[in-house]
């Protein structure tokens, strides 16, 4: 290896892990040809969506009830919140205009419906 090669940074250290510190993740499959167009299987895919939320927040964090008191829906676009976008959470008053995080001024949006509401704020800030 090249000293500049170190310097240029495109070189890194392997890490180890062991694999005990590797989560196991069960996977369900998706029942004989459901499909996410068949109307009637509407609430299967719901339920499949919400169980994966069981997954990204630790049962019982402040997380986890956001999404709950959401109804797992996103409110600005009313998706649910599991459908593949990535999550952001969202402070509805900034803790720099004296919002907490506390669950009551939190709130779970799609990354893109997130940018909506900050850009929103930002041409109101403009008017």
């Amino acid at each position: 290896m090249h000293g500049s090669e170190r310097e240029l940074g495109w070189m890194t250290t392997p890490s180890t892990r062991t694999i005990a510190a590797v989560p196991i993740v069960r996977h369900v499959k998706v029942k004989g040809t459901y499909s996410l167009d068949d109307p009637e299987l509407v609430e299967y895919w719901l339920k499949r969506r919400t169980k994966s939320g069981n997954t990204i927040w630790s049962k019982g964090s402040k997380y986890e009830q956001v999404g709950k008191s959401q109804d797992w829906k996103c409110p600005i676009c009313h998706d649910h919140l599991f459908n593949g976008e990535e999550i952001e959470t969202h402070h509805i008053v900034p803790v720099r205009d004296g919002g907490s995080d506390d669950i009551d001024n939190l709130q779970h949006l799609h990354k893109t419906c997130h940018k909506q509401v900050h850009s929103r704020k930002s041409k109101q800030g403009l008017k």
